[in-house]
């Protein structure tokens, strides 16, 4: 079984602003195992960055405890409080580079600062603009790089000093779709690699979907819901998770199809969700030919969470009550959700 990297226990985090207290964070209890690649989702003012910055020691909790692997941050001295940042990674949304200096440099920095000898430097920085693809721009200027380029550069500078713990601030939110995929694939493979837990921040539920392994939910400094993504995904409880889930998953009625609806008997249509085998199998066929059903699908939609098909799809049954009650049990005895429309 995993063990805890991060766990909060607790944890609110007020914070005055022209003389109102306003509260970043309330009650949060969570833990992120060691391993994971643990999303955090929320819109504007959710908390998610404040959350990040009690992780690395930004900000101190107003109540509550937050624990690094096993040691619990408000109790450690300030001596071993630098031992335990050392070993986490930072990466922001804006690159956070030094324009004057190299790549070769930029990278180097966390290492400079630890006074390791210039020979375990080189070696180090070199293995790294090996790992990110950029060797052939360690002498370039952070001017004279994409942002997709300037990305890796911080990827590689926040795993100098081999972090236990990687903390990603919207790393993708200033980089286009294309070079989103391949900063999310480079973390996927850091993760894989080493082992490193990964906590992502972002307000983009296609970035969840495609690298996390769990995820947490805020608003308005709750946590509204946190679980696996393929749980998140496939039955949000919350109406913010919904939301986030509708703008990935596309499972939202044509108009035309909603008016077609609303004139069908009761009990017609139904919504049909697949997950996993039931998503592969030709359901949908065997019922037809089982009970001797008509089958009509007006709308369909399929889409991939942690290698697992997720389907949705509205169907209207057209035969005898029996044929179709008999057909809503074979659907579901294979495993798919069904609901009335």
């Amino acid at each position: 079984m995993s063990q805890p990297a991060i766990e909060f226990r607790g944890v609110s985090k007020q914070f005055s602003r022209q003389g109102q207290q306003v509260n970043a964070l309330e009650d949060i209890s969570l833990t992120i195992n060691q391993g994971d690649i643990f999303g955090v989702i929320g819109y504007s003012g959710a908390g998610k960055s404040t959350l990040l910055r009690l992780i690395n020691r930004l900000e101190v909790p107003t109540q509550g405890t937050v624990t690094l692997a096993g040691e619990t941050l408000n109790d450690v001295s300030p001596r071993r409080l630098n031992a335990l940042k050392k070993n986490i990674g930072m990466i922001f949304q804006h690159f956070n580079l030094l324009n004057s200096r190299t790549v070769f440099h930029n990278v180097a920095i966390p290492l400079i600062l630890q006074g390791l000898p210039k020979a375990q430097i080189r070696q180090r920085v070199e293995e790294l603009l090996t790992f990110v693809d950029l060797i052939d721009k360690q002498h370039s200027y952070p001017d004279e790089l994409s942002g997709g380029q300037k990305q890796r550069v911080g990827i590689a500078r926040a795993l100098a000093t081999n972090p236990a713990v990687l903390l990603c601030d919207e790393a993708t939110s200033a980089l286009d779709p294309h070079t989103t995929i391949q900063i999310l694939l480079l973390l996927q493979e850091i993760n894989r690699r080493y082992g490193i837990t990964i906590v992502l921040i972002t307000h983009e539920m296609s970035v969840i979907q495609r690298i996390c392994h769990r995820v947490a939910v805020f608003e308005q400094g709750r946590m509204v819901e946190e679980g696996s993504v393929l749980q998140l995904f496939s039955a949000p409880q919350h109406p913010v998770t919904a939301r986030f889930v509708s703008a990935v998953i596309h499972d939202q009625l044509p108009e035309a199809v909603t008016q077609f609806l609303d004139s069908a008997p009761p009990g017609a249509a139904l919504r049909l969700e697949f997950i996993g085998e039931s998503a592969r199998q030709p359901l949908i066929q065997q019922v037809m030919q089982a009970q001797g059903i008509e089958v009509n699908i007006l709308f369909a939609s399929m889409t991939e969470v942690q290698q697992t098909i997720l389907g949705f799809m509205i169907i209207t049954l057209n035969g005898e009550a029996t044929a179709i009650q008999a057909a809503r049990h074979t659907l579901h005895q294979a495993g798919v959700r069904i609901s009335d429309v």
